[in-house]
């Protein structure tokens, strides 16, 4: 973490309090147009009902709507007289923190009260509200909530390892805390305790894993975070974000922002619509692995002006990114060919320069513009963009190895390219849940020349990296034209879904414009790679036969860029079925065929299965009895991500240096796992 991240965060908070003033926090009940709105604040919490003399107590009867945020809200037509109520969240029942009006129930505690006037408006409530307001400028509310998880593994045949052996329990304890300062402001913490991240035994890590203030005056909104999902520009390239997680079968569509720290604006500023955000990056591997090292001071910036006129949306958007880092190439320089950059040696020779570390300037632009029509009465949309976009590699600065204040400005272009993107959507809703979904995407790469190189990151483990990030320096890549399509077939109904997706990407390389031959000595070099995916999902945990859901891809790639052919065919298939009314049976298998040409052992297929037996004590608590590598992570979504296989194979070629991705799959299907797994929200 840079040292002056926590301290920019908590200059935000101070600067949201100062600005944040006396509005006070508002009611959870209060008078709608259509009747009376409830609102309760229960973040992490499954689902939250509304019970109260209206409605006969029913628990069941008038579940509140999830706003996000942990805002439950729900509104209600009632007729003039006085009402008593609770909220029940989870089974459990809480009266209105915020309602000071309240009268005494038959359990020893309290039940909120309102009073419905003859024109449907409340009259109790706000009078209470105005004896109960505090006498300070602010009326801030402190919400927690949290989660507990715990895994017990014991593996087999692991490294070679014949017995059974118990590995050090994972114990990972979040804080999440809530503040609602006053109407326009909001805070957010969450305060990350485990003892996986720590290498002495028994110790435990504590760390800030997420954080946030939120204003919003009004039309306007700034949001400084911390390590959040919270960047994505609205144009149809989703500009900033749309992450597809690693090791998943179907696009994810995530936001971006893990492993960074920034501010996102939004506002309506003489009727545009603005949008953007300033983000630095201090944890390339946005999904957080500890064990490497991977800081490399990378900024990122997006902004977007759209407007409506004439029905249609026209917007400008822009992203940039940037990393400056310090190279050592020491040990390139003085060799009898020179240090392998053809630029930096004409530098060297015609300056006499003596620096050995240069830092690099690595810099990439988008600008263009995007359109979006509406159709259909809104069941549809059609959309256009279109990107300039320049990417250049140049080293900046030079300086001599040790501690000296020398640095001198230099200009050595490595690399320098422009694109030409354009992207075209069409989205339709067919019928009440049918959809499709056509895309396609071009994009034309100019200005390679001979005598480039191409650089890139080496991420090592923190013991090796001794907190720097190493850089590969080698020959330059082809300038490339792509074109890629994609269809989205969806069907929904009560108890099912279906998804089609097939995607197409092809790609022309131009070697001779930088310079080099294809791997059989043409000029030029084809790839094309089809994935057709489908997912099938059916039934519920509590039917006859279960909860179902198959997944499956089948990719075929024929690469004579890389010379690269063959295929891969993937299955999930999940299943839920509730054996009693705490009890479910759980299986999660994954199969793999790999076919590919010119790769020792390229033609095999594995196995790794994991079968579960779940217990629910209460709905916010689960303990899972499990055979094989658990497929979910739970370090960022309390319900899991599906990249835990993902997470085991990367571990291991980490772990075995000069493995490759098939040695890791063969590792998942050998290696032999019993746990216990304990997930709890509170």
């Amino acid at each position: 973490m840079r040292k002056h991240d926590p301290i920019l965060l908590a200059a935000l908070l101070l600067l949201a309090t100062l600005l944040s003033a006396a509005p006070p926090a508002a009611a959870a009940v209060k008078s709608v147009p259509v009747g009376v709105k409830f609102t309760h604040q229960a973040p992490g919490a499954g689902k939250v009902n509304l019970a109260g003399s209206f409605n006969g107590w029913d628990a069941q009867r008038h579940p509140l709507t999830d706003e996000g945020g942990g805002v439950w809200s729900i509104v209600m037509a009632l007729k003039p007289g006085k009402y008593e109520y609770k909220f029940v969240v989870d089974g459990a029942w809480f009266a209105d923190a915020e309602n000071p009006d309240s009268t005494p129930d038959s359990y020893g505690g309290t039940n909120s009260a309102i009073q419905v006037g003859d024109d449907g408006k409340l009259v109790a409530v706000a009078a209470a509200a105005a004896r109960a307001a505090p006498a300070t400028t602010l009326n801030p509310k402190l919400t927690y909530s949290g989660r507990y998880l715990g895994r017990y593994l014991a593996w087999k045949d692991r490294d070679g390892d014949p017995r059974w052996r118990m590995e050090r329990p994972e114990q990972n304890v979040d804080l999440n805390f809530n503040t609602k300062v006053s109407d326009v402001v909001d805070a957010y913490t969450r305060l990350r305790l485990d003892n996986t991240s720590n290498v002495v035994l028994n110790n435990i890590h504590a760390q800030l894993d997420e954080g946030a203030v939120d204003v919003h005056p009004g039309p306007y909104r700034v949001l400084g975070y911390w390590d959040m999902e919270a960047l994505q520009l609205g144009d149809p390239l989703g500009s900033g974000g749309d992450v597809d997680l690693p090791g998943t079968i179907l696009d994810d569509h995530l936001m971006a922002g893990k492993g960074t720290a920034g501010v996102v604006v939004s506002g309506s500023p003489f009727g545009l619509l603005y949008e953007g955000f300033f983000a630095d990056v201090h944890d390339a591997d946005y999904y957080n692995d500890i064990n490497l090292y991977d800081n490399t001071g990378r900024d990122i910036f997006g902004s977007r002006l759209s407007h409506e006129a004439l029905g249609l949306t026209f917007g400008v958007p822009l992203f940039m990114q940037r990393e400056l880092l310090w190279v050592d190439l020491t040990s390139r320089l003085g060799q009898p060919d020179g240090t392998g950059i053809a630029a930096l040696d004409r530098y060297l020779d015609r300056t006499g320069d003596t620096s050995d570390w240069f830092e690099l300037d690595r810099l990439d632009m988008r600008l263009g513009f995007d359109l979006t029509r509406e159709l259909s009465g809104g069941r549809g949309r059609a959309q256009l963009e279109w990107l300039y976009a320049t990417a250049d590699e140049r080293f900046v600065t030079g300086n001599r190895a040790g501690f000296n204040s020398t640095n001198g400005q230099v200009d050595v272009d490595l690399a320098t390219r422009a694109f030409r993107i354009w992207h075209a959507s069409l989205e339709q809703t067919l019928r009440p849940g049918r959809s499709v979904n056509v895309e396609h995407s071009y994009v034309a790469e100019s200005g390679a020349q001979p005598g480039e190189v191409s650089t890139g990151f080496l991420f090592l483990d923190q013991a090796s990296a001794s907190n720097r990030v190493y850089i590969s320096i080698g020959a330059a890549r082809p300038s490339l034209t792509t074109q890629y399509s994609e269809l989205t077939w969806r069907e929904e109904a009560e108890d099912r879904s279906h998804l089609l997706w097939v995607q197409r990407s092809a790609a022309t390389a131009d070697f001779a414009a930088a310079g080099l031959a294809a791997p059989d000595g043409r000029p030029t070099a084809d790839a094309t790679i089809w994935t057709v995916a489908t997912r099938h999902t059916a039934g519920a945990p509590g039917a006859a036969w279960g909860l179902w859901d198959l997944e499956a891809a089948w990719t075929d790639v024929d690469d004579d860029i890389i010379a690269s052919h063959g295929h891969t065919l993937e299955g999930i298939l999940r299943a839920d079925r509730q054996v009693s009314r705490r009890l479910h049976a759980l299986l999660n298998l994954r199969w793999i065929d790999y076919n590919a040409d010119g790769i020792a052992g390229g033609d095999d297929d594995f196995f790794a299965p994991w079968l579960g037996l779940q217990y629910l004590p209460s709905p916010r608590l689960d303990v899972t009895f499990f055979y094989g590598v658990d497929p979910l992570d739970f370090g960022i979504d309390y319900d899991g991500r599906e990249i835990g296989r993902w997470r085991y194979r990367r571990q291991y070629m980490q772990e075995h240096a000069g493995t490759t991705n098939l040695d890791a799959e063969r590792a998942l299907e050998d290696v032999k796992v019993l746990g216990i797994r304990a997930n709890m929200r509170f």
